[in-house]
């Protein structure tokens, strides 16, 4: 009877199976282990990238242009890698096998950056932190499409059909959610903990990504025992430029055929070549789509550098970092993705309108242009309030008026007077476009004022101005005699990269016996030593925003309030009126004056146009593709993104614009000229019949067992 029953059971099970009906096997386990190290690999991804662009301006010193372009190398080389580790885990390796190995490779990535960024250690961290870029750029792409993939190998089907959908649904949550608590995380670590001797500490922001990857690694190390391990089976991609290069070559002989991939059918399947023709057809369309990426990815380099230029306070909720900025995007993602599905897209179909998907591909790439004319209004607006940096063959004096007087100044050279100009009482002033070099610099005081102390009113000093830089002079009284002071250094008007400001305390302390303590003290407190006999500047320190008591030992002697991105001058010395220590705050760059949140404007454009451009391409893609090689278009779609950078990189390099404005109105227009080029091969463009065994359009979402990382 057992025997019997046995019998009758799988042949039920077989009549089910070929009925397309799921058999009810218990959910594979090993799969946790996968989800678990997605979620590590992309929080220390994303959470090294969101904070990589200002790290290599701030701490490594490049220039905006040249952070950019090696931001953007670092981005290429991660969506050209994933063809690489493709190969090798279906050639040579296997998917586990691969993952293992590569994240080794990914984990001592992330220990060169985070060596590189501890400055007690003394290597050189430019090196260490390009090497550490790029064995991050091989492990992220060598693992990219080898993990969900692995993933989805340990179901069974069609039996499990039901269960690999949720697997998938979950898998890409864990993406969502790494990337979006590393993009909070980071920015915050770098910027409020301090460390090694360092008012910021990027060695910690990021020494927690590489401490993830090490438990992502561990984690699939862990999973093993219970992994469903299937052999390399052979790559698709060498037999699609096999058959490619063959045909080509074959053309080139002059041999005729109906269609030049037909060459190709005496050396390789019929069904091969014309499933390869299907995919040539599709990729025509993806000429334009590295334009789009180029727009796109900038929201990590350039946009972030605007952002570093805008003011983040938020009443008593803090201060948003720059680099927080970019969780606008994933935020977005979560949200508007299913209200397009269920709502925006039906609506829009009763009026006949954003239909077809190359329809609504066009519109999401006009939409990321206009994020681009946003972003470059934006900065026009932005541009009055930055800081003015001496050009090349040029330089500038900062006069600190410390006297209760209108002062008279004079400034001559060889050639006779340059310049003449007045300062009021307690202000002080920048005088702009100097040529490098030596001036006499002639102050003087009216009679009327302080009558009964000054008995000296003028009085002249030798001044050198060197290039690019900002002299600075303090104008104060010694005894009877006015007194103008050259300070040593020079000043710097550049404003704080993160949500700061800058103060150098200038001080004339007089005839002291011994050095005397400045505090500025609110939540927290920052102190200076102050050193007697004579007048003398601090270095720059970065100071949190907020209103401070200006504490000279015990004695009070003033407030200060410290804006996002002000730079300051804290000028301690005696009134010469009252022969009492007193302060005074002097901007030598205005504080961001616009919010950081009029960046969500063009946030939420060009997180509507991804919507519409890349979540809805790479769907029809892949409903246009034969089963056979959607492999094929996922490695090409993967190329566009890589190409998109190259762009970025060719324009930061070529240094045609002055302003960062005209930039983004030249990528606005460039793609508005590259909708134009895919409208007319959208037209061209005949759509393949999708059979059975495809993958059918939705309503314009991605299938969450396509959708990937690249719409981040």
């Amino acid at each position: 009877m057992g025997d019997l029953e046995k019998k009758r059971s799988k042949e039920e099970e077989v009549a089910a199976t070929d009925r397309g009906e799921e058999q009810q096997l218990p959910y594979p386990k090993s799969v946790f282990f996968i989800v678990g190290n997605e979620f590590c690999e992309r929080f220390s991804y994303y959470g090294m990238k969101a904070i990589l662009s200002i790290y290599l301006k701030k701490k490594l010193h490049f220039t905006e242009d040249k952070a950019t372009v090696i931001y953007h190398t670092f981005s290429m080389f991660c969506y050209f890698t994933p063809i690489f580790g493709a190969m090798i885990a279906d050639q040579l390796l296997g998917k586990f096998k691969t993952i293992v190995y590569i994240s080794i490779i990914y984990v001592l990535g992330h220990l060169l950056k985070t060596l590189a960024a501890i400055p007690t250690l003394g290597i050189p961290p430019v090196e260490f932190s390009l090497i550490g870029l790029a064995l991050i750029a091989i492990g992220t792409g060598g693992i990219k499409p080898c993990v969900s993939a692995f993933g989805g190998d340990q179901f069974k089907l069609p039996e499990q059909a039901r269960q690999l959908q949720t697997f998938f649904s979950i898998f890409y949550f864990s993406i969502n959610a790494g990337s979006l608590i590393s993009t909070v995380l980071t920015p915050a670590i770098r910027e409020d903990v301090e460390c090694f001797g360092d008012d910021t500490c990027y060695s910690l922001a990021f020494g927690i990504p590489a401490i993830l990857m090490l438990v992502a690694t561990v984690i699939i190390i862990m999973g093993k025992p219970l992994y469903k391990m299937k052999p390399p089976q052979g790559n698709i991609l060498t037999r699609v430029f096999g058959s490619i290069g063959y045909a080509v070559k074959k053309k080139i002989d002059g041999v005729p055929a109906d269609h030049w991939m037909d060459l190709a059918k005496d050396r390789y399947e019929p069904q091969l070549v014309e499933d390869v023709k299907c995919v040539l057809r599709v990729l025509v369309l993806y000429l334009p789509l590295p334009v789009w990426w180029a727009l796109f990815d900038q929201t990590g380099s350039r946009w972030t550098f605007q952002a570093t230029r805008m003011n983040g306070v938020v009443g008593g909720a803090g201060t948003i970092k720059p680099d927080q900025m970019q969780v606008i995007n994933p935020l977005l993602i979560l949200f508007l993705l299913p209200l397009f599905d269920k709502i925006l897209y039906p609506a829009f179909a009763k009026f006949n309108m954003l239909q077809m998907p190359l329809q609504r591909m066009t519109a999401g790439g006009i939409l990321t242009a206009a994020s681009f004319f946003i972003s470059g209004f934006l900065e026009l607006e932005m541009m009055k309030t930055y800081a003015k940096i001496p050009a090349v063959g040029f330089s500038e004096i900062h006069f600190m008026n410390n006297i209760p007087c209108h002062v008279s100044l004079q400034l001559s050279n060889g050639t006779g007077l340059v310049q003449e100009e007045a300062i009021d009482k307690l202000e002080n002033m920048v005088l702009r476009n100097l040529e490098p070099g030596k001036y006499s610099l002639d102050m003087e005081v009216s009679s009327t004022c302080l009558p009964a102390i000054l008995t000296k009113r003028t009085e002249q000093v030798e001044v050198m101005t060197h290039d690019k830089e900002v002299t600075a002079v303090f104008l104060g009284v010694d005894g009877g005699a006015v007194l103008p002071t050259v300070l040593d250094g020079h000043d710097d008007p550049e404003k704080d990269d993160g949500a700061n400001g800058r103060i150098k305390v200038v001080y004339d302390m007089g005839k002291l016996e011994k050095s005397t303590n400045l505090t500025l003290k609110s939540d927290k407190s920052y102190s200076f030593d102050l050193q007697p006999n004579g007048v003398y500047g601090s270095n720059y320190s970065k100071i949190d925003t907020g209103l401070y008591d200006i504490m000279m030992d015990d004695a009070k002697l003033g407030n200060i309030t410290i804006d996002q991105g002000g730079v300051y001058s804290l000028i301690v010395a005696r009134d010469p009126e009252t022969n009492i220590h007193r302060s005074l705050t002097h901007t030598l760059t205005t504080p961001n004056s616009i919010h950081i949140l009029w960046l969500f404007p063009q946030y939420f454009v060009i997180t509507v146009g991804e919507i519409m451009f890349s979540v809805t391409g790479l769907e029809f893609s892949y409903s246009q593709a034969p089963e056979s090689m959607k492999s094929v278009l996922q490695a090409a779609w993967l190329l566009t993104v890589a190409f998109g950078n190259i762009i970025v990189i060719i324009v930061a390099e070529a240094k045609a614009f002055n302003d960062q404005a005209s930039e983004f109105f030249m990528f606005a227009c460039l793609m508005l000229v590259d909708m134009g080029i895919f409208m007319w091969l959208a037209w061209r463009y005949t759509p393949r019949f999708v059979g059975s065994r495809d993958i059918p359009m939705k309503n314009g979402v991605a299938n969450t067992n396509f959708k990937n990382d690249t719409e981040m």
